[in-house]
């Protein structure tokens, strides 16, 4: 059912219109919000539908979205937009009275649409937005590292931690400004980096495990960080180099695999080409050996720091300005000639505002900001923790050596338990819920460190905390955020609306046919042809002018069928198709004199010339209904909707409020 999503969508956006930011829509008069949930007092009702109210917030906040910089709240536009209001809002409630509320397909989608727009909400905006400032700060540099790494299993012990973490202490202790690359061949257990003296190269940012990434920034050139855990182990990081930020290119490539003499010449034969003719597209469509991108010019996307060899790397980012190309450049994979498309350096922060947030959701950081959302969310719904219930359910883990194994299934009298180990507003935490979630969550339970029962405990019960957490707080989103509530009203109306529509108009439109007969016959004379000509377009390959007129010639007597018989045998492709065309719907055409047999002159192009015949000429006529369905089955909709809206404003009570909708009239 995409369909209804997606025109019910569009019925919101026609009837609210679309503006770029949400704050527009809320505070678009001079900071005042338009929208936002005033006391009754304040917010009074400005009309009634069937006996639903309309508040002030709700149209004003309508009418400013829909009408933008026209919403001038003179009388005239705020009269004739109530009535477009009104009609919207009476064909809401025949969807209600139809039940098209409860219609388990329509709901399905309500549901749907509220989990998509709920989870741009539930998150803690303001630490997300911190950690896209600081992205976006420490995007402006590049920096080289060089670190000794310690490892350490996620699933180390704690004595295995703490014992890798006091050898760290000691190489750290050890290090001066002179030492580090000796002490980083010496105890580095990075086996890529070590023989290099720790060197990782040049990082941006989003690039590293988020820890690893703030000593990088957090620390000056030249200096040492403090000891840094990863996933991978701990850290000393050095920085040793700072530059501005390479940004990204957008880069083209040819490549001739190989690194032979013959791939050799064969890239420079191209180059050499490159160099007094702009043809990349084609060379790398034609000669390039990498098929995931030949089909494209060559093109192979972004291409940032730390992605590839430092002599690719460095060819990449020398090229000053777009359309600027390379000599060829060798790799393992053989040579290649690049070409720059666009570069995108120093960017504003609102343009890659957007590609940061994605991009940090994606990240491990994220965990960030849906820690500090729990939290949030705990302390104002009240989470309360029975240690009563706790204790037990711990007791009972404590008696089932499976319970820390990959494999586990919880017995009967934990998967029947309800009681709450929890409690968070409305909602709990069950000993049953606990243990389901236990017995889907493995990697909680003996995968991750410190792996103890208290821990595994720790982290499935923080788990179930965090999932009622979201489930809480997407109950409360209509009442702490404004434009939640009135984004969610309009789509659930959007979608009644799309289903009247359909019911009572377009079906009814499309089916009726004794309705659609009795409308045309009654409309007819609005359904006509202007003249008309049936016409046979040529096209003749050939250079022979004289063969040419001879064809000309011919078919202005004989068939297109005949001519092409005639003279496809002499040294011409003879080609024809036909149309039919009302006056002012071909230029070619209407060019031409309007005369049975009338041929164009005609036009030459590529070795190819082209002209045209006037075949017939039918006069002005009426339509049937046929010919005309779709303009007659779309005003015969138009019609319906209007007769649609006339009996709805019988059936139902309008009542409009004059002394509120004055005080709205801005003269």
């Amino acid at each position: 059912m995409t369909y209804r999503i997606a025109f019910s969508f569009a019925i919101v956006l026609f009837l609210v219109g679309f503006s770029k930011t949400l704050s527009a829509h809320y505070y678009p008069k001079n900071g005042v919000c338009v929208s936002c949930p005033l006391p009754n007092s304040d917010d009074p009702v400005l009309f009634t539908v069937n006996g639903k109210e309309v508040r002030v917030s709700e149209f004003t906040y309508i009418y400013v979205k829909h009408n933008g910089d026209k919403a001038d709240f003179s009388e005239a536009s705020l009269r004739d937009y109530m009535q477009l209001y009104i009609n919207f809002k009476l064909q809401v409630a025949k969807a209600v009275d139809l039940g098209l509320d409860k219609n388990a397909e329509v709901q399905r989608e309500q549901n749907q649409y509220k989990r998509q727009l709920s989870s741009t909400y539930l998150t803690d905006r303001e630490i997300t937005e911190k950690l896209v400032k600081e992205a976006f700060e420490w995007s402006k540099e590049d920096r080289r590292i060089s670190h000794i790494l310690f490892t350490v299993p996620e699933t180390a012990s704690e004595a295995e931690t703490r014992e890798a973490y006091e050898k760290a202490k000691r190489v750290k202790n050890q290090l001066t400004s002179d030492n580090f690359s000796d002490l980083a061949k010496q105890y580095s257990e990075d086996n890529f980096s070590k023989n290099n003296g720790g060197d990782l190269g040049f990082f941006t940012t989003l690039s590293l495990p988020y820890e690893l990434e703030k000593a990088m920034y957090n620390t000056a050139k030249g200096q040492v960080s403090d000891i840094v855990r990863s996933k991978f182990g701990f850290h000393i990081i050095r920085v040793t180099d700072v530059r501005p930020a390479y940004g990204q290119v957008q880069l083209a490539h040819i490549l001739v695999r190989g690194n032979d003499e013959a791939a050799k010449k064969q890239i420079d034969s191209l180059y050499n080409v490159l160099k007094t003719t702009d043809v990349f597209e084609e060379l790398a469509t034609k000669f390039s050996m990498d098929n995931s991108t030949k089909s494209r010019g060559g093109i192979r996307g972004w291409i940032g720091i730390n992605k590839f060899p430092a002599d690719f790397e460095k060819a990449v980012f020398d090229l000053s300005k777009d359309g600027a190309i390379s000599a060829p450049v060798q790799t393992n994979a053989g040579w290649h000639i690049l070409k720059r498309i666009k570069a995108m350096k120093n960017p504003t922060y609102q343009e890659v505002k957007g590609e940061l947030t994605n991009k940090i959701k994606q990240n491990e950081r994220f965990k960030i900001v849906q820690d500090t959302l729990t939290e949030r969310i705990k302390r104002e719904a009240g989470y309360s923790l029975d240690a009563t219930v706790m204790k037990e359910l711990i007791k009972i883990l404590e008696a089932d050596a499976n319970f820390l194994q990959g494999r586990w299934n919880p017995e009967n009298n934990l998967l029947g338990d309800e009681r709450a180990i929890f409690t968070l507003g409305d909602r709990k935490g069950t000993v049953k819920e606990f243990a389901q979630l236990a017995q889907r969550s493995p990697n909680e339970r003996f995968s991750m460190n410190p792996r103890t029962l208290e821990g595994a405990i720790d982290r499935i019960l923080n788990k179930l905390v965090a999932q009622k957490c979201l489930e809480f707080e997407e109950t409360q989103l209509d009442k702490k955020y404004p434009e939640f509530k009135a984004l969610m009203r309009e789509y659930e109306e959007g979608i009644l609306l799309f289903e009247v529509k359909k019911q009572l108009v377009w079906d009814k439109a499309s089916s009726d046919e004794e309705g659609l007969k009795k409308f045309y016959d009654a409309n007819k004379n609005k359904y006509q042809w202007k003249d008309r000509a049936k016409v046979t377009f040529y096209t003749v390959k050939s250079k022979d002018e004289k063969l040419l007129k001879a064809i000309k010639k011919a078919a202005q007597k004989d068939k297109a069928e005949q001519v092409k018989t005639t003279y496809n045998k002499e040294n011409a492709v003879v080609q024809s198709n036909d149309g039919t065309y009302e006056k002012g719907k071909n230029k070619e055409v209407d060019e031409m004199k309007w005369k049975v047999g009338s041929v164009s002159k005609g036009y030459s192009k590529e070795d190819v010339f082209y002209f045209t015949k006037i075949e017939s000429i039918t006069s002005a006529s009426t339509k049937t209904l046929e010919e005309a369905r779709g303009y007659v089955v779309a005003d015969y909709q138009d019609q319906l909707e209007k007769s649609l809206i006339a009996t709805l404003r019988q059936e139902y009570k309008v009542e409009i409020k004059e002394d509120v909708l004055k005080k709205l009239i801005k003269k």
